[in-house]
């Protein structure tokens, strides 16, 4: 199976390597560059759809980073110096998120996180929504009912055809797929999808991949998928992820890599309250990462 979707100026193919368990992220040195570049990475998408307007209604989404010097940007070009120093000493290319409950902050640092890659002038990203059962992160760019993963591990959909660039330079989104599935862990776990991850991570050098799974107590799904993943960010939410719940996900992840966990909490006011706005909108304000 052979990707036939981007030309890169400057990118080759390149093996993954394996590193050892990482608990917490440190600051790194760099990692020797494969290559030195005079300009930043340059993309051109031939047959990846390009869609400008799912930018646009993501930045619409309250908690998604914008090209500013806000405390939340700035934060998360911080998570995203930290990730990118542990995953080029490591070799590293794909980087999965998930939590142990639904909350809203996982789908959140996951985008965030690949916007923030993507703005790095020497990486590219590409983002995979696996959350097949639905209500994954599809969504925040306006895609629902677009073909994605689900129709590829179901149909044999070209790879090619589901891309998506949503009009950023560097950065391409896999949707989960048209509808949700019942099957998900059963597909996660295939042959297919085995082989479509190692194509992924293998196709070229400066390209992370960070995969967006399902809450990790909730469904069978992510565990199904984790022996794909080099490596696993956690997110947590303040005052809403138990230590019972906190117990479970460690046992959990013990066989598997783990980069660091990222809390999350709601953004309070300067008297330290939540307003009745940000009450509703349940904006989150990501804090830091342990």
């Amino acid at each position: 199976m052979k990707f036939q979707n981007e030309t890169p100026s400057g990118m080759d193919e390149s093996s993954a390597g394996h590193g050892a368990n990482v608990h917490v992220v440190k600051g790194l040195p760099q990692a020797a560059e494969t290559e030195a570049r005079s300009a930043p990475l340059h993309i051109e998408y031939s047959t990846t759809q390009v869609m400008a307007d799912a930018l646009v209604r993501l930045q619409r989404t309250h908690g998604v980073v914008k090209p500013d010097r806000s405390v939340l940007s700035e934060s998360f070009k911080m998570l995203r110096n930290q990730v990118l120093q542990r995953l080029r000493a490591d070799g590293h290319k794909l980087l999965a998120v998930t939590s142990p409950r639904r909350i809203e902050g996982k789908s959140l640092t996951a985008v965030n996180l690949a916007l923030t890659i993507a703005a790095d002038y020497d990486s590219a990203v590409l983002l995979v929504d696996a959350d097949l059962g639905g209500g994954g992160l599809q969504s925040m760019f306006g895609l629902d009912g677009v073909r994605g993963l689900s129709d590829y591990l179901m149909n044999g959909a070209p790879i090619s055809e589901l891309l998506v660039n949503p009009g950023l330079a560097r950065f391409v989104l896999l949707p989960a797929g048209q509808q949700a599935v019942l099957n998900s862990a059963e597909l996660l776990a295939t042959k297919l999808a085995q082989k479509l991850i190692s194509e992924m991570k293998h196709r070229y050098a400066d390209r992370y991949i960070i995969v967006d799974l399902p809450p990790l107590l909730d469904t069978a799904d992510a565990l199904a998928f984790l022996p794909q993943v080099d490596t696993t960010l956690v997110v947590v939410e303040e005052h809403t992820t138990s230590i019972q719940d906190m117990e479970s996900m460690a046992e959990l992840l013990a066989p598997f890599n783990l980069i660091g966990t990222v809390m999350s909490q709601a953004r309070q006011t300067e008297k330290g309250v939540l307003s009745g706005a940000d009450k509703a909108r349940k904006v989150p304000w990501y804090r830091r990462l342990i």
